[in-house]
This record gives C-alpha cells, structure tokens and sequence, in this order.
C-alpha cells in the first residue's frame, strides 16, 4: 500500500515538474513571441474613411454630398481568410464565392486590415449577417459615407463617379506627387471631376484602435484619430441652366424621332459659356445615365450602341457643315479676297472647280453679300469665297479660332484635338494624295476632313462674341475646405487672341445677327428667337454624314447673346436631327429664353 502511494505521489511530482518546465518555457523563453502574437490578434488598427468633399453649383445648391451608409468587410485574422465565412457569406450577398476570393487576390494583402466588400449594403442584408454572426470569424459591418449623386443622371459626365477600378501609372504618380499614396482597390474617381480634384476631394483619413475577440469581431473602442472632410467643389454651373438644356435636348429628340419618323436620332450635346471669361454656365449630354447606379450598370452602358458614357461636348468630335463659314468669310476678309458688300449670284446649282454644287434643296438665292450669305446659309457664295481664299488660309484661320487642338479645359481628364481637313492632313492619312479645289470647296462649308467637338465650337463662338480672346475654358470656380475658407479661386485666363482685325469680327458679327432676323431676308433661325426680349447672333448648320443622304445630317446651332453686349455662348448638337432650324435651333431657343426670362415655353419649328 506505501509503495503505491509513493508511486502515485512521484508521478503527481513528475507531472508537476512537466507543467511547470512548460509553463516556464511559455512564459519566459516564449514570452516575446506569444505578447506579439496576443496583442496583435487582441488590437486592430481600423482607418476611419474622411468624409469626401461636396460639389456645389454657382448658387450653392449640393449636386453632390454624402450619407451614411453600412459596409461590409472580411479580414485575415492571422490564419487567412476563414473559408466557412466566405460561403456563408456569398450565400447572404447572393454572389458566387468565387468572386469573395477574386476581390481577395485583387487587393493589397494586409493582415488584420478589413478588406471591404460591399459598400451601402442593405437592412436586410445587415439582418441576416446578424443571425449568424456567431459563426462568422473576421467579418464587419461598419458606418461609412456614401456618395450621393441628388440629381442622379443630371450633369453625369461632368461630375463622374467612384469605383475601385484600374487607374493608370501617371495618374498614381501624379497623386503620389500630391501627397495621395493609391493604393489598388482604394476608391477613387473614375471620370469627370471626381477623377481631377481626387487630391482635392478625398480629405484625410483617421483611425480607430478597437479590441477584438476571436471571431475578429469589435469588443472595445479605444484611440481615435477624427477623420478630415474633402475640400469642397463650387462650380461655375448654373443648375436650373443645366436641366433645361438636358430636358429640351430630350424633347427634342423625342419629337424628332416620333414625328419625322427618324430612327437615327438619339445623341446630343449642348454648351453653355461665358464668352467673356470661358466660364462654363451648362454641359448638357444626351443620353445620359444614373449615377448612384453606374458601378451596377457599366457592363450594360458600356455596351449601349448610343454610347451614354461618353462626354459628346468634350469627346464627340463632328463635320460642323455651314457653322463654318464664318471660318470662310473671315479667311476670305482678313486676305482681301472679298468685301463684305461684294455680291456673287447664287443660281441654285453651278459649276465651279470641275465640280457641280449647290445650295441646300438647290435654292436660288440670287445675288448675295457676305450678310446675305450668312442670313441664308448661302452654299454657293462660301464655294466662291473659300476658292479666293484658298485651303492653306482656311485652314490658317480655323486655327485661330481654336479648331484643331484642346480647348485648354482642365477641370475633365480629357478633350479631343480635333481636325482641321488641309493637303497635309489628307496627304498623311491617304498616303500623299493630292488636294483639289473640289475638296477646297467642301471644306469652306464644313465638310471633307474636319472633325470638331462641341467645346471647341464653344470656344469659337465666344472668340468672335468677345473681339479675338480665347478664354480657358472651365468648370470649378473655386475650391473651399470645410470651415468654409478658400482653398483655390479660379481667375479667367486668355490663352491667346486670335490674329484676326476687329474689322473683320464686326462684320462676322452683323452677318450672324442676320441670321435670327425676319428682314432685309429672312434668316435661317429667325422664327425662333422673334419673340426674344434680346438680338441673337447665331449660325445653323447641316453637317453631311452620308454622300447618299440615307442617313440624316447633324444639326447644329452656334450663336451668342445680347448681340451688342455678350453674356452666354451656346452650341447645340443634334446628330442625325436634320438641318439646323429645325433640329438644334429650338434647343438654343429653349436655353436662351430661360437664361434671358426665366420662362420655359414651347418653341414652333418654321421649316
């Protein structure tokens, strides 16, 4: 009996000696370890997303804020991704679980970060997470600001919208430079100017040190740094301006479509612009698309024949037709190659340059001057012009006008140059063809090789309204952070003047006034703006896109006002919308009408 109680009392000693030996070893020898390893898992440091700035109008009204809205996030809690709680997961978020894992291979690894998944997820969603919250290790559900767009589809692709998506090398550099580490999967601007102002609008993040349990799950609250709100955006747009251009472009594509039967129709751009300091008052799309939902819809959009992500002001690039030929008469002016009282006969159809041409429906217009020309849209006499002028003036002078190269526009991430038709162009892209006077012709009104967008023909006009000046053309007028204190005011910046005598722009001007006059002859936007309280300057134009007529032509309006002291530019854009009176005019109608009265009024068309 002694023997099995010392027997018993040294195995109880042996095992004693065992657990102390290894509780030593845990908590002397492996100490360093196991503390790192404890409150690495114990502690998370969890950044607090800034509150991203606000975009507002001319007037101060939020086109663009933030709301609170629920994210839902998964992380690594040492062991990597817990596999139970991805399939659990994608069965609530109703996703494949093969998407969980792409969006884990596709962001920065770091252990003990979340790594969101989805943002602005709904109660029901936030329900069922809490069921089984037990058995879900690393995943959270945190308050965050969501974008939100107030007037969804208005000002789209001015304003552009967030997403995770790839941003290319010199934009990273260029953020880096600004103080902005992007790092992938960070969400950031993908186009208009939440692209642009990024370093501007994405403020600063903060941090929140919280203790975890085992699941990952928040159990303390402890250090906090608060988050820095963005700087805010007002812009130089005028938001009512905005929607008018947008709906009347709308209406008028509706009646085109439905009374004329016109099943090419559905594309169109309007600009709306300070002449006098390239202040952009509306930038009008269409069709256009809803931007709290983009993220969802790209795939959709993108494969859309009517293309509504693309910016037609900015991207769209058209033959102009005759709202060229002030191009023409200033060409043929400043080389003295006529003058303004000068008269050709207009016989409706002619022969000149080995070529038969004519005005539009083969109109006789008799004899014309250069006011007449332009009052009635005279193909013949620009014909007769452009040939004394010649391809290398016109092209010259094309230049002048800001034709041929960027706007200088800075506040969207891009614009197309365009192109001026000239021997050199044709000769690069035909393989040293050579020019005739037959495309000379052609080119006087608007045709052949030139390709222009709707800004440059902004800039256009605003050049002949003001005496010469271009004007940088933009959006954000200045910049606030949010106590309010300005950050950055734009000023208006005259990039160059156009080597054109004022003589010349008098007579340009007096010819474009014709043009919504009812007499000496009336011209070819005069009906619409009879009853406007001020004198419209203005050029129609058809611009061909089919050497068989089966397609209809793009219509297109340019023109300022008050003629005598110019306070707005506007072009109108309507592709395959027909001749210029009937297609874009009644848009630019609309539009100067609300600017000048503040009344919205149906506008009758006058074939």
């Amino acid at each position: 009996m002694l023997k099995r109680v010392r027997l018993l009392f040294m195995a109880v000693i042996v095992i004693f000696i065992a657990l102390s030996s290894r509780l030593a070893y845990l908590q002397i020898v492996k100490h360093d370890y196991y503390w790192f390893r404890s409150e690495e898992n114990r502690l998370t440091k969890l950044t607090l997303p800034a509150p991203r700035g606000e975009i507002l109008d001319s007037k101060g009204r939020l086109l663009v804020s933030n709301r609170p809205g629920f994210g839902l996030s998964l992380m690594d809690r040492g062991e990597g991704y817990d596999r139970e709680s991805i399939e659990i997961l994608s069965e609530i978020l109703e996703i494949d679980p093969a998407e969980i894992y792409n969006a884990i291979q596709g962001q920065l690894y770091m252990r003990y970060l979340p790594l969101q998944l989805q943002q602005d997820i709904t109660a029901e969603t936030i329900a069922r997470v809490s069921e089984k919250r037990w058995l879900l290790k690393g995943v959270k559900i945190d308050i965050r600001p969501i974008r939100n767009y107030r007037y969804h589809s208005t000002l789209a692709h001015v304003l552009g919208f967030l997403s995770r998506g790839t941003v290319g090398e010199a934009l990273q550099e260029s953020w880096r430079e600004g103080g902005y580490d992007y790092k992938p999967g960070d969400l950031v601007g993908q186009e208009g100017l939440e692209r642009v102002y990024e370093l501007y609008l994405r403020g600063e993040d903060g941090e929140q040190l919280i203790e975890t349990n085992y699941l990952g799950q928040p159990i303390n609250y402890m250090e906090r740094k608060e988050p820095v709100p963005g700087n805010n955006l007002i812009l130089s747009l005028d938001l009512d301006l905005q929607q008018v251009a947008e709906e009347a472009l709308q209406r008028r594509i509706k009646i085109i479509a439905e009374e004329e039967k016109n099943r090419f129709v559905g594309r169109a751009a309007a600009v709306v612009m300070n002449p006098n300091s390239g202040a952009i008052l509306a930038m009008a799309n269409c069709p256009s698309y809803d931007l709290n939902t983009v993220s969802k819809e790209y795939a959709r959009l993108s494969q859309d024949p009517l293309k509504p992500l693309i910016n037609n002001v900015t991207d769209g690039l058209y033959p102009v037709g005759s709202v060229f030929k002030m191009v023409t008469a200033t060409a043929a002016l400043e080389e003295k190659k006529i003058k303004d009282r000068d008269t050709y006969s207009c016989p409706g159809v002619i022969r000149l340059a080995g070529d038969t041409v004519s005005c539009y429906r083969r109109t006789a217009h008799g004899r014309v001057n250069l006011y007449d020309a332009l009052a009635l849209s005279c193909n013949i006499y620009f014909y007769r012009a452009g040939l004394a002028a010649g391809i290398d003036r016109l092209a010259y002078y094309a230049r002048e006008y800001g034709f041929g190269s960027p706007t200088g526009l800075t506040d969207l991430p891009w614009e197309e140059e365009g192109i001026v038709a000239c021997p050199e162009y044709k000769a690069k892209i035909t393989g040293g063809e050579p020019w005739y006077e037959a495309e000379t012709m052609s080119a006087a009104i608007g045709q052949t090789y030139h390709s222009i967008t709707p800004l440059q023909l902004a800039t256009y006009v605003s050049i002949i309204a003001n005496g010469g000046k271009h004007y940088r053309p933009y959006l954000v007028e200045r910049v606030e952070d949010f106590q309010g204190n300005t950050v950055f005011q734009r000023e208006p910046e005259v990039l160059r003047e156009a080597d054109i005598s004022r003589q010349t722009f008098n007579m340009i001007r007096e010819g474009m006034r014709r043009v919504t006059q009812s007499s000496p002859r009336a011209g070819t936007a005069w009906y619409q703006f009879k009853d406007l309280p001020v004198a419209v300057a203005a050029k129609t134009g058809s611009a061909q896109v089919d050497s068989g007529d089966t397609i209809p032509a793009h219509s297109l309006f340019v023109g300022y006002a008050p003629f005598e002291e110019p306070e707005i530019a506007v072009v109108v854009i309507v592709e395959h919308g027909g001749i210029g009176a009937t297609g874009a005019t009644p848009v630019a109608a609309e539009i100067m009408e609300y600017y000048f009265t503040g009344k919205i009024r149906g506008i009758t068309d006058n074939d």
